[in-house]
């Protein structure tokens, strides 16, 4: 059941979401694709809210660098269940010009709340929805579609990588933060940043046993160990579990592997993915999305950020990830 400050603070902030003239944004689809605006995302979220009120909570985590927000929303399917629930965990934008993202969680939350009780394989399942970490950041990225800019956005509004400021193997000082700032941006220590911060406290009141994180771009079913070449004590199990979801892909079937042993001097430090995983022990998959046919060394693709990360028809991302999605949510306990 939720609690009435959940309710509360929620109302309010859809109100002002629904009123204020500063959320009323509008982008050309015919060029970007069918992407949902900030105000959008949060009208389809209350839609699930006011269907199922005593299994849908909203949940208020913190607020970004410009203030914007965070919200998660716990889908509880545990009324009847005897014995601890599976936890899952499935978030989205830490890096805020991958739209694609949210739409494909969006997607997921809205088959699993209507789902939920009819499917007896999602019994006992309580799973975690986090759309958007970097709110602040998907308001700037919409801000330039509806201005017609084209911009590359990776970071908060301070500057940093997100993905590259949590706690477990952070480092501030590796090579490519002088060669390459355009692109990492690790922040001064780990959790310097409001978002990075406000997760880490919900992540230490709420522990998952599994976990999924949606990115772009690249088709690829990514595990821990990012930031080193070591193989994790769950290797086997990611996978067995990873061939198995890509074998649930009904076209465009992604590729798997360990994200540390992607490319021979490749390392990931401070992400969430490892942080997940060396800090609780869950079970944490990053999902990169979107397998595109054309290379991105296309200097026209380089021209149009946005459109280098995010598919025109989102949805059909969405269709092709669905099966393999419910079989993670369905299949682990």
């Amino acid at each position: 059941m939720a609690r009435p400050s959940s309710r509360r603070s929620w109302r309010s902030f859809y109100d002002r979401l629904l009123k204020e003239r500063e959320y009323q944004i509008s982008f050309d689809r015919e060029k970007y694709g069918a992407y949902s605006t900030y105000r959008e995302i949060f009208i389809r979220i209350d839609r699930i809210l006011k269907r199922y009120p005593q299994r849908f909570e909203p949940l208020p985590i913190g607020a970004g660098s410009g203030n914007e927000p965070i919200w998660a929303f716990r889908a509880d399917n545990t009324v009847e269940a005897t014995g601890p629930p599976t936890r899952f965990l499935v978030t989205a934008l830490l890096h805020p010009i991958e739209f694609v993202g949210v739409e494909v969680l969006l997607a997921l939350m809205e088959r699993f709340t209507a789902n939920m009780r009819l499917n007896p394989t999602l019994q006992n399942r309580e799973v975690v929805f986090i759309p958007i970490l970097n709110p602040d950041g998907y308001r700037r990225v919409e801000k330039d579609l509806a201005a017609g800019r084209s911009r590359f956005r990776r970071f908060n509004a301070r500057g940093v990588d997100l993905n590259r400021n949590f706690g477990s193997f952070f480092s501030g000082r590796a090579p490519l933060r002088n060669a390459l700032r355009f692109l990492y941006a690790p922040g001064p220590r780990p959790f310097s940043e409001p978002e990075t911060a406000s997760y880490r406290s919900f992540l230490l009141e709420n522990r998952f046993d599994f976990a999924l994180s949606l990115h772009s771009f690249g088709g690829r079913f990514l595990w821990p160990y990012a930031a080193k070449r070591e193989r994790c004590r769950h290797d086997n199990w990611y996978r067995k579990t990873t061939r198995a979801m890509i074998d649930l892909q009904p076209r465009c079937g992604f590729r798997s592997r360990q994200l540390g042993r992607l490319y021979p001097f490749f390392r990931a430090r401070g992400t969430e993915m490892d942080y997940l995983y060396e800090v609780f022990g869950t079970r944490a998959l990053t999902i990169e999305l979107f397998r595109r046919r054309a290379s991105f060394l296309n200097p026209a693709l380089w021209r149009e950020p946005f459109v280098l990360f995010n598919p025109k028809e989102p949805e059909r991302e969405a269709a092709n990830l669905m099966d393999p999605l419910f079989h993670y949510l369905a299949s682990n306990r």
